[in-house]
């Protein structure tokens, strides 16, 4: 094997740090990692905080934020890298961020989307913003 690697770290762009870890943190879960964060950089460096997520089995997601852009995206991007998280329930997951006030994107009359794929199989998905309006995903494989 030419490539092998052990994990993949996703960068998600930030205007605000504090604001960035304190919704990764609050709403999702995540776990500031000290180790590979840069809170005073130097030279060339730019602000990061590694943040963790610690799933069932031992499962990792990493998130890199970078503070590299001056101000929230806006317009909100409409393609780009979109981050998926996996669910048992959507349905309790779309009323929690709803309660929590994280910008969900509507589709048409709802929320939650369908797919249904070449093979049958089923999932449904909503789009959620971030802080910076950064887009990820929540999806539930229903059969």
């Amino acid at each position: 094997m030419i490539f092998s690697s052990s994990l993949l770290i996703t960068k998600i762009s930030s205007s605000n740090l504090n604001r960035s870890k304190e919704f990764y943190e609050r709403v999702l879960g995540f776990k500031l990692d000290p180790k590979y964060s840069i809170t005073h950089p130097t030279g060339t460096d730019l602000p990061y905080l590694q943040m963790n997520l610690t799933g069932p089995h031992g499962s990792k997601i990493v998130f890199g934020l970078y503070q590299d852009i001056p101000s929230p995206f806006s317009p909100k991007p409409s393609n780009g890298t979109v981050p998926s998280f996996l669910v048992d329930d959507i349905e309790s997951t779309l009323a929690f961020f709803q309660e929590n006030q994280v910008s969900i994107d509507k589709a048409g009359d709802s929320y939650i989307l369908t797919n249904k794929s070449d093979e049958g199989y089923i999932d449904q998905f909503f789009f959620f913003r971030d802080p910076d309006n950064n887009s990820l995903v929540i999806r539930q494989n229903i059969n």
